[in-house]
């Protein structure tokens, strides 16, 4: 009993151990969202294809600590927060939004392009692995992960 106990603790301590602020996870965040936009968009522009946004402005970095404010903010709702409001994959009438049947259809696309592009910085983060949608976002990536990523590179 006491063995099975202190497993529960050491998985509780070891399941947190790669928690991070908020503040360190935008910082990460929109570091990996910027050298993805631009290997995607580098691919992108050989392709002749529209691009997305050069870098993250200021009001998207804002929009990503907003969405990680609450430290209960699980990937799903992460990704559905921003993935509805960062914009970066230009809609194709921006007038209509998404609010009613012709924007729906006409810049949907946006929506799906940047979801994606969401998925792959979180993937990226979380070396080469999705995070479960009922994963706490502040604990969906190793931190240390990242920077020998880039010390490798």
């Amino acid at each position: 009993m006491k063995n099975a106990v202190l497993t529960i603790i050491a998985l509780l301590i070891t399941s947190t151990a790669h928690a991070v602020t908020a503040e360190q996870f935008v910082r990460d965040f929109s570091e990996q969202t910027e050298r993805t936009l631009k290997y995607i968009n580098d691919e992108r522009a050989s392709e002749g294809k529209r691009l997305y946004c050069e870098k993250l402005n200021d009001e998207q970095i804002a929009l990503i600590a907003t969405a990680v404010q609450n430290p209960d903010t699980t990937v799903a709702e992460f990704v559905d927060y921003v993935g509805n409001n960062l914009k970066c994959y230009p809609e194709f009438f921006e007038p209509l939004g998404r609010e009613n049947l012709g924007g729906f259809l006409l810049n949907t696309k946006a929506y799906v392009m940047d979801v994606l592009m969401i998925h792959e910085v979180l993937e990226t983060l979380n070396e080469g692995r999705s995070p479960h949608d009922s994963e706490l976002i502040l604990e969906s990536y190793d931190p240390y992960y990242l920077e020998r990523l880039l010390k490798s590179q």
